[in-house]
């Protein structure tokens, strides 16, 4: 008798498990885009207006909306969330697969709907930073070097190398917008005071904090961080102007690591476009996705520069996402004495990203290593630039990049920002 019981007690178990580990998880979800009738109709300029929309913007036409229901219902989804792509002309609708019918059962059925634009599972994405030193608060990390604006070896390792004292005399950044698509960022920061232009956190459902996020602060300090408060670190383009939208989620409280999905990257990227920014900042990776494809290469094709995270670094070349379309510049987390002999990607830019000091929550400091600094210090190359020449198209800036590597005296092959500034001044005033 004990012996069946334990037989039905461990059937039980397995029948709870099995949804827990099959290949498509728990929730199984996807995202389907259609025309959006009222969007297609409207001029591109009345939807950049304004940063602000009404009810009616904010959760799609009344058409669009109908739409979505009816579609739940045709194909028996569980509605989670709608919004409109303004920049595409879309309507975007989240939907849950409710009961045991595959993802790819799902989409081979709306497909054949001639509303449906595109249907496609939801991807997941995340920030890569390898380590943190959370080494100072802002009273103890107060510049000692001889000229009181950039900090010594001891306390900024590596960015030294780009010779940002004589850099900022050439360029700071100045006039360019950077959208930072990450976790939250601490717009209170005595090193990040008057950077952060604009702040809206897209997954408040999903994560409500902004000010306390450690990876956006972080990356946003790389980027911006100002030169001339006597503290803490110095940005690479001291002088942009951040737009931090929040589109991840942090894994808990205090941590690097973190998480966005294709939802939350869409908005993020879609607002962006729709602030006609300069630069996106997109420290992070997945597999590829074809919403944000779509959308980064909307972006690329009205003049803004893409950057990502190379994280392909020791693994199969072209797998990671978006860094691995040739539109975007894809920026690779170089090691001194690490990876002298490691052969980067043609199209990769590579930049020492170890130990980098930057700002944390909370007026804190710390050093930072890995893919998402990397990547900021390559967005704040960029600025610098864009502020020498505001026409650079990105394939421009792509190829300019591309052309100033060099073997330094570790023998790695990084991008030497010095000459390349230098360069891109002489060129331009002649």
């Amino acid at each position: 008798m004990k012996l069946s019981r334990l037989c039905l007690l461990v059937l039980m178990l397995y029948g709870l498990l099995v949804p827990c580990i099959s290949s498509e998880g728990v929730t199984k979800t996807i995202l389907v885009t259609y025309n959006d009738r009222i969007l297609t109709r409207a001029p591109i300029s009345t939807l950049a207006g304004s940063y602000r929309r009404s009810a009616a913007y904010n959760t799609g036409s009344t058409w669009s909306r109908n739409i979505a229901a009816r579609l739940a219902s045709e194909y028996q989804l569980t509605l989670e969330t709608e919004w409109p792509i303004s920049t595409l002309g879309v309507h975007c609708v989240v939907y849950k697969i409710p009961d045991d019918r595959s993802v790819d059962a799902v989409l081979e059925s709306l497909g054949k709907n001639k509303l449906v634009e595109s249907a496609q599972p939801m991807g997941s994405f995340n920030l890569h930073t390898a380590n943190l030193n959370d080494s100072s608060d802002s009273s103890d990390s107060s510049d000692s070097s001889s000229d009181n604006e950039y900090p010594d070896d001891k306390s900024q390792t590596k960015l030294q190398a780009l010779w940002l004292k004589d850099i900022h005399r050439i360029s700071t950044g100045k006039g360019v917008s950077i959208a930072l698509i990450d976790t939250g960022v601490d717009r209170h920061h005595p090193d990040l005071k008057g950077r952060i232009a604009f702040s809206h956190n897209l997954i408040t459902e999903r994560s409500k904090g902004f000010t306390g996020d450690l990876h956006g602060t972080a990356v946003a300090g790389v980027i911006a961080a100002l030169a001339d408060n006597n503290i803490g670190s110095v940005g690479i383009a001291p002088n942009a102007r951040i737009v931090a939208l929040k589109a991840c989620w942090p894994h808990k409280e205090d941590v690097l690591e973190a998480s966005c999905n294709s939802m939350s990257l869409a908005m993020a990227i879609n607002r962006a476009i729709e602030m006609d920014v300069n630069i996106i900042n997109l420290s992070l990776s997945g597999t590829p996705d074809p919403l944000v494809s779509r959308l980064i290469n909307e972006a690329i094709n009205r003049g803004i520069t893409v950057v990502a995270a190379d994280h392909q670094t020791n693994q199969v070349e072209g797998q990671s996402f978006p860094a691995s379309m040739d539109a975007v510049i894809a920026a690779l987390h170089l090691q001194i004495n690490v990876d002298a002999k490691h052969t980067r990607n043609s199209r990769s830019i590579a930049v020492a990203s170890t130990d980098i000091l930057t700002t944390l929550p909370g007026s804190r400091y710390g050093l930072v290593s890995g893919c998402s600094i990397a990547t900021a210090q390559v967005t704040g190359i960029v600025a610098l630039l864009l502020e020498i020449n505001p026409d650079l198209t990105p394939n421009k800036i792509q190829n300019l990049l591309e052309t100033a590597h060099h073997h330094n005296s570790d023998g790695a092959d990084e991008i030497d920002v010095h000459a390349l500034i230098l360069k891109l001044r002489h060129d331009h005033s002649g």
